[in-house]
């Protein structure tokens, strides 16, 4: 029940953001474009595959290890993303920041959204009870090892640098590069964290699945 309250708190608010940013005296507007409303429909789908997979998507579980500025940043990026989930269809609307000739742009934006949103849930359904906003250790951690982490090491940054971008991309907006550009650094750091915790903890056992397998994509890195 507390995952469900969760789940639908978050996708409310993030639909509210997102029509209030745009304005809700002009849905029909907003629903005009199919990249918009395709997005909307991917929000929903995505709702509904956590659901019918029982993933548990809570992110705070602090685990057993001191997060040091951990909270500081992850506050920073959600109050980021909170204005960005507002101000995207609110500069869309009012033509702020707007790519000019934009309908396959905001096509190319939805599919990334898409596919990051599959890859999200790939990664979660394996991770379950291990998932957490925090790079830390969970009581009784174990080195998961299969379905998408068979291939690739880290999918949820995976799954980050494709809808972050591609969001602001199905809104057209120019702010795509700085997105991209903070989420590289975000995923860049975060990537180097967590493989020297689970080095770690884990030794030669995460050295060993390390040398079998790529950090964000099969044979490119």
């Amino acid at each position: 029940m507390q995952n469900f309250l969760f789940l639908a708190t978050q996708v409310f608010l993030t639909l509210l953001l997102i029509l209030s940013g745009w304005g809700l005296g002009d849905l029909r507007g907003f629903f005009v474009d199919p990249a918009r409303i395709g997005l909307v429909t991917a929000v929903l789908t995505a709702a509904a595959g956590v659901l019918i997979l029982r993933i548990d998507v809570r992110p705070i579980r602090k685990g057993r290890l001191p997060l040091g500025h951990q909270t500081v940043v992850l506050l920073a990026l959600v109050l980021a993303s909170i204005f960005l989930l507002w101000f995207l269809p609110f500069a869309d609307r009012r033509h702020i920041f707007a790519f000019a000739n934009s309908q396959r742009v905001r096509y190319f934006g939805l599919l990334l959204c898409c596919c990051g949103i599959v890859v999200r849930l790939l990664a979660l359904r394996k991770l379950d009870g291990h998932f957490s906003a925090y790079v830390t250790l969970q009581e009784k951690h174990q080195l998961i090892q299969s379905g998408i982490y068979g291939h690739i090491r880290h999918p949820l940054y995976l799954s980050l640098l494709l809808a972050a971008p591609g969001f602001a991309l199905v809104f057209a907006n120019w702010l795509i590069f700085p997105i991209l550009l903070v989420t590289v650094i975000f995923v860049t750091r975060r990537v180097r964290d967590e493989e020297n915790l689970l080095e770690g903890h884990f030794g030669e056992r995460f050295l060993k699945y390390k040398r079998g397998t790529w950090i964000l994509i099969p044979l490119v890195v």
